[in-house]
């Protein structure tokens, strides 16, 4: 497996290209830059215009200054917005994504009064500001401010329903740490300290939040090049995971802070004093590119036992009982057995005197030890409808000794970077290959470790319209009651067999599911009725004895026009999905579109308090 990144393999460590920006200056200092409707904002103490200029312990105050774009260049810097100018220190800053609310850090005190000036008690607070008719108005204190502690470089995620903050108040790790608040009801929570992954006992500060969850900031306190130093980290299943330093090309043994990157995550700014003053620099990255990428390989729990060991007169009728350490006992000479996932069990056989129960043979024990793939792998269904939201996975659990740090997907489009969970809408129909590229931490000869996974879906124009390689080998009527007149609900079942399945393979479905007849699937108010249960039991029955088979189930909802009926389609596709997580079938093998494995609304949204029927597609394809 090979994964191009510049020249990192080859562990050399230039994988960015860094620049002085022409709007940074090396007389003053510009900091914290951040995008703002195609011009940058920063923080700089150059001269503002102002007739009057104050010092603060011998450096001009900071203000929020604008640039945009000029030519090939930019534009001579400016007062942001004089309406929010407190004449004391004014950011960093932060916008929502439409850019009209901004929060930034400023002095609490800013009465015009100059011992107010330099007064190491005039902590910096939050404040917020809406933008009305071009004007920055409204002018608010985050509610948390405390005059006696500081808070500042705030960063609000892209949805703006999280806000990032720097504090030294109580309860924190040492130093400045970093912490968020989630919006509810219209206003923040209580604040959240990362913890001992992020935070250290000095200072961490200038978060920057990325979409898909990624989170910037700068700290002194985790291994770096030398002062302060740019990480980045991702909270993964509720779990920061520990943070990256950045290349050592940002990265100096002066203070390296105040990131932002753009939606690409290959072009952005950031901050250094490696020129004696702070400055702004510019940085961008090549694609990430992998050049190979592996099909994900099916994980193997099903095997079949037989004893070597123990051969029984002819003349004696015995029996032979397999307990396999998970809850399932077996009996008879030869038999198949799938188990629930990795781990060791224990298999005990014993044989005993089918006549008088004397046990022939001492329990016989054999160890079965059982690991997942080294491999990640993409969670998702291999069917999808043409313009309707895919859900996609990256799970990343059975990989060993890699801490995966990055996720890349390509979609049919290249590689573009995102998180653990992705969702992809397909606006064409036919066969696509996902890929999952993975990064992981440096290694201790300084080489990116890469991963790349793929995996095969087909998109179609619709359920009904099943037009690419399908066979359709049943069609069931519905049946609206039964012949005691009582209340059922009844899905119409359509069964297909896509062709990449082996010719043997849809001979053997079919000739089985045909064995039964003409079946439906009906459910009363107490759950599935147990005239379906054969049809159930059969289809149970061939994902069991084909594991490289899985099956989509679809359930559509039909208009009851008659009222009165006892579940809802929700409601029926829970039970369908009981019903098979108590079968011998690895749960990977069957996806519920209605509820799916794990739960998800699939399609069509039904109101829950909505009585209908329904049609169920069962999909048999490769998994």
């Amino acid at each position: 497996m090979t994964l191009i990144v510049n020249a990192e393999l080859n562990a050399q460590p230039q994988r960015f290209i860094i620049k002085p920006a022409s709007f940074s200056s090396r007389i003053n200092d510009e900091f914290s830059p951040v995008f703002y409707k195609g011009g940058i904002v920063f923080c700089s103490n150059q001269s503002d215009g102002s007739v009057v200029g104050y010092k603060d312990d011998q450096n001009r105050l900071f203000n929020i200054f604008y640039v945009t774009r000029k030519g090939t260049g930019w534009s001579y810097p400016k007062i942001f917005a004089k309406e929010i100018k407190s004449g004391f220190n004014d950011g960093p800053v932060t916008f929502n994504c439409n850019g009209d609310i901004m929060y930034y850090s400023r002095n609490n005190s800013i009465e015009n009064h100059l011992r107010n000036i330099s007064d190491n008690s005039n902590k910096l607070g939050i404040y917020s500001a809406e933008l009305l008719n071009g004007k920055w108005t409204n002018i608010r204190p985050f509610r948390y401010n405390n005059p006696e502690y500081t808070f500042c470089t705030p960063a609000l995620t892209p949805d703006g329903d999280r806000i990032y903050f720097a504090s030294d108040m109580p309860g924190g790790s040492g130093g400045m740490d970093l912490y968020y608040c989630n919006r509810k009801n219209n206003d923040w929570d209580q604040p959240v300290n990362l913890g001992p992954v992020i935070n250290t006992i000095k200072n961490e500060s200038f978060p920057f939040a990325c979409k898909y969850g990624k989170l910037y900031f700068a700290s002194d306190g985790h291994k770096g090049f030398g002062g302060k130093d740019l990480f980045y980290t991702q909270e993964i299943n509720g779990k920061w995971i520990v943070p990256v330093n950045l290349d050592s090309t940002i990265n100096s043994a002066s203070d390296d802070f105040g990131i932002v990157i753009d939606s690409t995550f290959e072009n952005g700014y950031f901050s250094t004093n490696r020129r004696k003053t702070d400055d702004i620099f510019s940085f961008s990255s090549p694609s990430v590119v992998f050049s190979t990428c592996d099909t994900i390989k099916e994980n193997n729990y099903c095997f079949t036992f037989y004893d070597e060991q123990h051969q029984a007169n002819d003349t004696v009728p015995v029996v032979y009982q397999w307990d396999f350490g998970d809850g399932i006992i077996r009996t008879g000479a030869e038999v198949k057995h799938c188990f629930p996932g990795p781990g060791d069990y224990a298999v005990k056989l014993s044989i005993t005197d089918k006549l008088t129960g004397n046990i022939i043979s001492k329990q016989a024990i054999y160890k079965a030890e059982l690991e997942n793939q080294d491999q990640a792998y993409i969670n998702s269904g291999n069917i999808g409808i043409v313009n309707e939201l895919m859900p996609f996975e990256g799970v990343t659990a059975d990989l060993k000794g890699l801490r995966i740090t990055d996720y890349f997907w390509d979609f049919g489009d290249g590689f573009k970077q995102g998180g653990p969970n992705m969702n992809k809408t397909f606006n064409k129909d036919g066969e696509y290959i996902v890929r999952l590229g993975l990064i992981a931490k440096k290694d201790s000869m300084g080489i990116v470790p890469g991963k790349c996974f793929l995996k095969k879906i087909k998109v179609f124009d619709s359920y009904r319209e099943l037009k690419l390689k399908r066979e359709k080998t049943e069609e069931i009527a519905i049946v609206k009651r039964d012949s005691a007149n009582t209340k059922l609900n009844t899905l119409q079942t359509s069964i297909y067999l896509m062709d990449d399945l082996y010719e043997k393979q849809k001979v053997k479905i079919s000739e089985g599911l045909m064995e039964l007849g003409k079946s439906s699937i009906r459910f009363d108010k107490f759950g599935i009725i147990p005239s379906s249960f054969p049809f159930l039991e059969k289809i149970a029955g061939i994902l069991a004895a084909n594991p490289d088979i899985r099956l989509d189930v679809v359930l559509y909802p039909i208009e009851d026009e008659t009222g009165g009926n006892k579940m809802t389609l929700s409601q029926m596709a829970q039970e369908l999905t009981f019903y098979f997580k108590t079968k011998e079938i690895n749960k990977n093998a069957i996806h519920v579109k209605g509820l799916s494995l794990p739960m998800q609304i699939f399609k069509p949204p039904v109101p829950d308090n909505k009585t209908v029927d329904g049609s169920l597609e069962l999909i048999f394809m490769k998994n």
